[in-house]
């Protein structure tokens, strides 16, 4: 029994998996099948903020470039009838591109100087692709794929990349170089003593992010049909992006999948309620999440585990939902 226990934790994301592959066979409506497609979407991107910006510790409000690139890449490729994956591809490949050139001068900067030039990037790239005619300036861009619209498709290429996004997740949080992302974030110079590149490290995180969001952008540029960059480019997708970990649990591996889960849920159900105030309340919520319990949704759960749950368990349960058992000096 005990031993079916220590097993279920790290078996709940097969099963999750599992389930959403079934789901379509369900008859699921169609407005069910768009709120799980805009889910996964913003879970991926999620997934690759957190690599950056909660395993490395370097707070980007940039991501927007990245998931407005590759969603203008995908776009231009998919309407001049290229096959839509290889769009995709080509929107990732951009979006690391795009990621070293941005990352170059600006991880010379620390702390809140990286994050403000991340926001003059932003905004200086969105005002570049307003101005650009190829693709469409300010009235934006309107694709014209070949082939009818088979919703289902789309749905499962979103569940793909977030498949693929964890799975890289949980590589980099066991690996070498996991650990020095985390030794850069409480410490870059002691890392750096250590033997640790924190420049390099962060290039790479930075780039491997940078690709999850491009191929993110492309997807959902694919399924809308129609992108322009005062929507793909806005400070406030950046702004989703990252609130997504932060309400999971920042610096795990599942807590940016949980937190992904409930932005997508909720901000459909915010947009559409309260389309005037839907900003204050998501401000609202993340000033009680890290009053309350900085450590995100999923620290709230650990808490659950650990209070009701035998010991053993609830490491076993650390380390398949929180992504590690030990972290930062302390044990979890």
């Amino acid at each position: 029994m005990a031993a079916g226990m220590k097993f279920a934790p790290g078996f709940l994301p097969w099963v999750l998996l599992a389930v959403l592959i079934i789901l379509p066979a369900l008859g699921l409506s169609p407005n069910i099948t768009r709120l799980l497609f805009i889910t996964l979407v913003w879970t991926t991107t999620s997934i690759a903020w957190n690599l950056l910006g909660g395993f490395a510790g370097q707070v980007s409000f940039g991501f927007a470039v990245f998931y407005g690139l590759g969603a203008y890449t995908a776009a231009l490729l998919i309407d001049r009838g290229v096959n839509p994956y290889l769009a995709f591809m080509a929107s990732a490949v951009v979006a690391v591109i795009a990621s070293f050139l941005i990352g170059l001068p600006t991880f010379r900067l620390r702390g809140p100087y990286f994050a403000i030039a991340t926001i003059g990037v932003t905004e200086a790239v969105r005002v570049v692709m307003s101005n650009l005619s190829i693709t469409g300036g300010a009235s934006g861009f309107r694709i014209s794929e070949h082939g009818p619209f088979r919703q289902v498709h789309h749905y499962y290429t979103a569940l793909g990349a977030a498949a693929i996004a964890v799975a890289i997740s949980i590589l980099v949080s066991s690996s070498r170089f996991g650990l020095a992302l985390r030794a850069i974030r409480q410490d870059e110079d002691a890392a750096a003593g250590l033997g640790v590149n924190p420049y390099q490290c962060k290039l790479w995180t930075h780039g491997l992010a940078a690709a999850l969001t491009g191929m993110a952008g492309g997807i959902y540029a694919r399924y809308a049909g129609y992108i322009h960059p005062q929507g793909v480019f806005a400070f406030a997708t950046s702004i989703s992006i990252l609130l997504m970990p932060v309400i999971g649990g920042v610096g795990t591996v599942w807590g940016a999948v949980l937190g992904g889960v409930i932005f997508g849920i909720v901000e459909e159900e915010l947009v559409a309620n309260f389309p005037q105030i839907h900003l204050l309340l998501y401000g609202t919520l993340l000033i009680l999440i890290i009053l309350f319990e900085p450590d995100g949704l999923l620290g709230l759960l650990r808490r659950l585990f650990r209070r009701y749950g035998r010991d053993s368990q609830s490491k076993e349960a650390d380390q398949a939902l929180w992504g590690r058992s030990r972290l930062e000096g302390r044990e979890l």
